[in-house]
C-alpha cells in the first residue's frame, strides 16, 4: 500500500475524532484533530481556539471512548495532546492503551467477556466527584510539566507536537477553569526523553517515506488490522454525514453567509455617513463582530466555505480597523471629559493633550485603503481641532502662570522702589513698574486657575498705583513750574536791561507765581526755595520803580497843565525825590500890578479874584504832590522859597 493511501486512512480517523468532539460538545468549538502513527503508538493532537475555555478531562474522555469503540484487534498505545491555536507547546496530555474485545464463541461456548476493558486495565480510575477519567501512570500525580525550548518549527497550517519533558521547577498553567477548581485532577507526565527522541517530524508531513501513516503499517499486521480502518471509515462517514447535515450552510441556503454579508454592507453604508454618531459606530462594531461570528460558524465542508473565508478575511480586517478607530474615539472621549469643567490646572490640560495626541496617533494607523479610513480621517480632523484648542488653553494657562509670577515678583520690587523714590525720574520708574504689573494681572483671563489670585493682587495694589501716579504728576508739575520760573526770570532781566520796564514787570510777576507753585513735598523744592525770595524782591523793586515813574509822568502832566497860561505861570522840574516849581517873573509882576490897580481903584472884586487865583494854584500844586507822593517846593521869581507841600 502506498504512502498516499495510508495518509488518507489517517485523515479518515482525524475526521471521525473531530466530528465526535463536535457532536459531544453540542456547540461550536472548532476543534482540529491530527493523527500520527509511529513506533507502535498512535499520537493524537487536538487543537482549539486560544480564547475558548474547555473541560480538559471531558475532552480526553470523548477521544478515549471514540478510539475504544473501534474495537481494535490488537492492543494499541495512544498518546493524546491538547494545544491552543498560536502555541507550539501542548498544555495537557494523556496516555492509555486500547485493548481488543473478546469475540463471541461458537454456540455452546461461554458468553463473551470484556478483557482488558476494565478501568483498571486501561490505567484509568473513576473520580467519584467529577465523573471524569484520570490517568493512573508511573509518574506521581501533580508532577509539573515543562515545555522545553527544543520544539519543532510549526506553521499556521501544520499541527505538530513539540517536545514535552519533566521538570521539578516549572508548572504548566492550565487554561481550563475546571482544573483550577479541581486541583486533584493534575496534568499527566510522560517520559520526556523517549518522546524527544521520537518526535522528529511535524504532523502533516508529505514525504512518502517519512513515517507510516496507517496503523498498523502493512508490514506489521499484528498491531491494528485494516478492518479497524474500514470500521473507522464507515463510522466516521456515517457520523460525519449526520453531524455535517446539522451544521450551517451544508444542506440548505447559507443563511449565515447572507446575514453576514447584509450586516457588513449595512455597516459600510452607516460608516460612509459624514454625520455618523458615536453610538452608531458602536452599533456597526457590534454588527461586524456578529458578521465575523456568522462567517466563523460555516464549516470547511460547506460549499460556501471558500466564499465565507474570503468574506471573513475582509470583514476581520474591517473589524480590526474599526476597533482601532473606536479605541481612538474612547481615548478622545476621555480627553474631552478631562477638561470638561474649567478652569483647570496646567497638568490636567497636559494630560488631555496627551490623550488627544494618542487618539490622533491611533487613527493614523488606519491605512488609506481601509473602508474605515474616511471615518478615521473625519475623526482625525475633528481631534486635531480639539488638540489645537487644548494647545491654546495650555499656552493661555502657561502665560497666565508666568504673568502671575512676574506680578508677584514685580510688586516686591515696586514697593521697595517706591519707598526710596525722590526725583521725577525715580517716580516715573516706580509708576512704570506698577503699570506693567497691572497690565500683566489684567491680561490673565477668567478661564485660568490663577484668575482669582490676579484679581486679588489688582485690588491690593491699587493704592500704591494711585500714589505713584499722583506723585509723578506732582513732580512733573513742580519741575515744570521751576523750569518756567527760571526762564521767565531770565527774560525779565533782559527786558529790564533794555528799559522795557512794563514787560519786565510782567515777566517778573509770572516768574514769582511759578516759583511759588513748586510744592514743598517735591524733589525740586530745595532748588526753588531760594529763588522765591530773589524773584519776589526783583519784582517788587521794579514794581516800585514803575510806580514812581508813572507818578512822575502824571506829575509832569499835571504841572504842565497848571503852569501853562498867558503869561506862563511857572516852570518845574521833577525827580524821583522832589518836585521844584518856580514862578515866572512876568507872571509875578502881572499879578502885583493887578493887585495894586484893584487896591487903587478900591475894586474889591478884583482883589478877591487875585486871592482865589493864588489859592487855586496852591491847591493844584498840593494835589500834584499828593498824587505823585513827592514833596513840592515853590520858589518866587527872585529865587526865594515861598511854599512847600508834603504828601
Amino acid at each position: 500500500m502506498h504512502s498516499a493511501t495510508r495518509l488518507d486512512d489517517l485523515k479518515i480517523l482525524e475526521c471521525f475524532l473531530q466530528n465526535s468532539l463536535h457532536a459531544h460538545l453540542g456547540r461550536i468549538i472548532p476543534f482540529r484533530v491530527q493523527c500520527l502513527y509511529k513506533d507502535d503508538t498512535l499520537w493524537v493532537l487536538a487543537q482549539h481556539p486560544a480564547d475558548v475555555v474547555i473541560d480538559i478531562p471531558d475532552i480526553f474522555t470523548v477521544l478515549e471512548r471514540a478510539l475504544q469503540a473501534e474495537e481494535p484487534k490488537t492492543p494499541l498505545a495512544v498518546k493524546l495532546y491538547l494545544r491552543s491555536e498560536g502555541n507550539q507547546h501542548p498544555y495537557s496530555q494523556q496516555s492509555f492503551t486500547v485493548y481488543p474485545l473478546v469475540q463471541k464463541t461458537v454456540p455452546g461456548e461461554a458468553d463473551p467477556q470484556m478483557t482488558g476493558m476494565s478501568e483498571d486495565s486501561m490505567g484509568l480510575e473513576r473520580d467519584a466527584h467529577a465523573g471524569r477519567f484520570r490517568q493512573r501512570g508511573d509518574l506521581e500525580p501533580g508532577t509539573p510539566l515543562h515545555i522545553s525550548d527544543n520544539y519543532m518549527d510549526n506553521s499556521d497550517d501544520t499541527l505538530s507536537i513539540p517536545e514535552v519533558v519533566r521538570s521539578d521547577n516549572a508548572r504548566l498553567v492550565s487554561v481550563s477553569s475546571f482544573l483550577e477548581n479541581r486541583p486533584q485532577e493534575r496534568l499527566i507526565n510522560i517520559d520526556g526523553d523517549a518522546f524527544a527522541n521520537n518526535i522528529e517530524h511535524s504532523f502533516g508531513a508529505t514525504k512518502d517515506n517519512d513515517f507510516p501513516s496507517t496503523y498498523p503499517p502493512s508490514k506489521q499486521p499484528n498491531k491494528l488490522i485494516l478492518p479497524l480502518l474500514g470500521g473507522l471509515g464507515l463510522l466516521a462517514i456515517g457520523l460525519g454525514a449526520g453531524y455535517m447535515g446539522t451544521r450551517p450552510c451544508v444542506l440548505s441556503v447559507c443563511t449565515e453567509l447572507n446575514t453576514a454579508t447584509q450586516l457588513t454592507q449595512s455597516s459600510l453604508v452607516t460608516l460612509k455617513n459624514p454625520g455618523v454618531t458615536g453610538q452608531e459606530v458602536l452599533t456597526v462594531q457590534k454588527q461586524l463582530r456578529q458578521s465575523v461570528e456568522d462567517l466563523n460558524s460555516i464549516p470547511m465542508w460547506s460549499g460556501s466555505y471558500d466564499a465565507a473565508q474570503k468574506s471573513l478575511q475582509a470583514t476581520t480586517s474591517l473589524v480590526t480597523d474599526l476597533d482601532t478607530t473606536v479605541a481612538a474615539m474612547n481615548i478622545a472621549y476621555k480627553a474631552a471629559n478631562t477638561v470638561k469643567t474649567t478652569p483647570l490646572p496646567l497638568p490636567q490640560w497636559l494630560q488631555s493633550k496627551q490623550m488627544w495626541t494618542d487618539s490622533i496617533a491611533t487613527l493614523g494607523k488606519i491605512a488609506t485603503t481601509s473602508q474605515v479610513y474616511p471615518l478615521a480621517q473625519q475623526k482625525l480632523t475633528d481631534y486635531q481641532g480639539q488638540l489645537a484648542d487644548v494647545d491654546r488653553q495650555i499656552a493661555t494657562e502657561t502665560t497666565a502662570d508666568l504673568n502671575l509670577k512676574f506680578a508677584v515678583d514685580g510688586i516686591k520690587a515696586a514697593t521697595q522702589s517706591q519707598a526710596t523714590a525722590k526725583s521725577l525720574a525715580q517716580w516715573r520708574g516706580v509708576k512704570t513698574q506698577w503699570e506693567t504689573i497691572n497690565n500683566r494681572l489684567t491680561s490673565i483671563p477668567a478661564t485660568t486657575t490663577v484668575y482669582a489670585q490676579a484679581q486679588a493682587l489688582i485690588k491690593s495694589s491699587q493704592p500704591q498705583i494711585a500714589t505713584a501716579q499722583d506723585k509723578v504728576l506732582e513732580e512733573e508739575k513742580a519741575n515744570q513750574n521751576y523750569q518756567q520760573a527760571v526762564k521767565l526770570a531770565q527774560s525779565a532781566k533782559l527786558s529790564q536791561k533794555n528799559n522795557q520796564l512794563p514787560q519786565a514787570l510782567s515777566q517778573w510777576n509770572q516768574s514769582v507765581v511759578a516759583i511759588q507753585s513748586v510744592p514743598q513735598t517735591s524733589a525740586v523744592y530745595t532748588q526753588a526755595k531760594p529763588l522765591v525770595l530773589e524773584y519776589t524782591k526783583s519784582f517788587q523793586q521794579l514794581e516800585n520803580q514803575l510806580k514812581t515813574t508813572q507818578k512822575v509822568a502824571l506829575a509832569n502832566k499835571d504841572l504842565q497843565r497848571t503852569c501853562s497860561g498867558s503869561p506862563q505861570i511857572c516852570t518845574y522840574t521833577v525827580s524821583n525825590k522832589i518836585i521844584v516849581v518856580r514862578l515866572m517873573s512876568l507872571y509875578t509882576q502881572t499879578l502885583k500890578q493887578t493887585a495894586m490897580a484893584a487896591s487903587t481903584q478900591g475894586d474889591r472884586n478884583a482883589k478877591v479874584g487875585i486871592l482865589n487865583h493864588i489859592n487855586t494854584l496852591g491847591t493844584a500844586l498840593q494835589t500834584i504832590s499828593e498824587n505823585a507822593k513827592l514833596p513840592i517846593e515853590v520858589y518866587g521869581a527872585d529865587g526865594k522859597q515861598i511854599q512847600n507841600y508834603r504828601p
